[in-house]
């Protein structure tokens, strides 16, 4: 019921294909999903035909776009607990389509993501690109279209 009105398609077998995932967060403090369930992870989503961004639950997402989100928080509440721990594959790939790091970036964390020794300049890179993902601090914005 909240996810419809904010929709353009006037059946939701076709409204939940206009939604994309857009970001995830995790609050130390209880919120609400528009469902009514008590939530810590929220997962930010945008409608792709008129910009309309809102938030549900990860039970909620996974229901209607079909997104197992289960992973990706795991690996988000990892490297907030501890910036200097490796994030996981589901983590790093969401976190490279969303813009908050780069390529190189990108290869060094999944190579180095079963690591348990890396070299004191590694850890160093990764603690920042960790709080950069944390924080959703895009580094590069999306090719704009031109005609």
């Amino acid at each position: 019921s909240h996810i419809f009105p904010l929709s353009t398609a006037s059946e939701w077998s076709l409204a939940k294909n206009e939604w994309r995932l857009v970001g995830v967060e995790v609050q130390d403090e209880w919120d609400h999903c528009p469902c009514g369930k008590e939530i810590k992870e929220l997962c930010h989503i945008e409608n792709q035909l008129n910009g309309n961004i809102t938030y549900v639950g990860n039970v909620c997402v996974n229901r209607f776009i079909g997104i197992d989100t289960g992973s990706l928080f795991a690996g988000l509440r990892r490297i907030i607990e501890n910036d200097a721990a490796n994030p996981n594959e589901d983590l790093i790939i969401h976190s490279y389509k969303l813009g908050y790091i780069f390529e190189n970036e990108y290869n060094f964390l999944m190579q180095t993501r079963r690591k348990r020794i890396l070299s004191v300049k590694q850890v160093e890179w990764k603690i920042k690109i960790n709080r950069r993902i944390i924080s959703q601090t895009v580094v590069r914005k999306k090719a704009e279209k031109t005609d």
